[in-house]
């Protein structure tokens, strides 16, 4: 018998390993049919688990999807560890995350497997995208807040808010452009787009001139 310490241990490895075994399942299914056209049985077959299991694990398929988007994300965004270089600003970080392959790739693939590219996607695999990044947004903020201790975190959340608003709009731009298809034209494309913001933000191109207090 096993002692009564490892009971828990035992059971909290099985259902780590069940949950990981929906995500990868999922993660197989969007892959192959390049969309979200599967139900909680397929994903449970897939998985070698019960309906059950995935819904002990997961409210929704939604909610299978979303976390299998958010990694994929996530896993594009890891900063070095450590503090930044001297001289090195959040928004640098920023930047070098979003010009990365890795991270055109992954948006790449979201873009292709939810539909957003064209007008076929639906609200609720909007929501899905959305959600995906917001989640991965807050590991950027994170390890931006550990890089650059000498910032101030409120103001490290108001520049990650800013940009994402910003790659939100060029996001947009680039799935006309290119169709949102990864290739070494559409890379350069995304990559001057990124530029483009990054001068706005700098210089406060388009900002106006702010009105006057009397």
């Amino acid at each position: 018998m096993l002692p009564a310490s490892s009971a828990p241990d035992r059971r909290s490895a099985i259902k780590s390993r069940h949950r990981q075994a929906i995500v990868n399942a999922c993660a197989a299914l969007l892959s192959e049919r390049r969309g979200t056209d599967f139900s909680v049985d397929e994903l449970a077959q897939r998985a070698d688990v019960s309906r059950r299991t995935v819904f002990n694990h997961f409210a929704s398929l939604d909610d299978v999807v979303t976390e299998v988007g958010t990694d994929v994300v996530a896993s594009s965004l890891m900063l070095p560890e450590g503090t930044a270089p001297a001289g090195y600003s959040p928004l640098d970080d920023l930047v070098d995350l979003v010009s990365s392959p890795r991270f055109i790739e992954a948006v790449s693939y979201l873009t292709q497997v939810l539909g957003r590219a064209d007008s076929r996607s639906s609200p609720q695999q909007a929501i899905m995208a959305f959600r995906s990044v917001t989640m991965a947004g807050d590991q950027v903020m994170a390890a931006l807040v550990s890089r650059h201790p000498e910032a101030d975190p409120e103001d490290i959340q108001l520049l990650v808010g800013t940009f994402a608003g910003g790659i939100s709009v060029l996001y947009e731009r680039w799935c006309a452009q290119t169709g949102a298809i990864d290739t070494p034209d559409s890379r350069t494309a995304w990559i001057e787009l990124i530029q483009r913001l990054v001068t706005a933000l700098r210089t406060g191109t388009g900002a106006g001139t702010p009105p006057s207090r009397s």
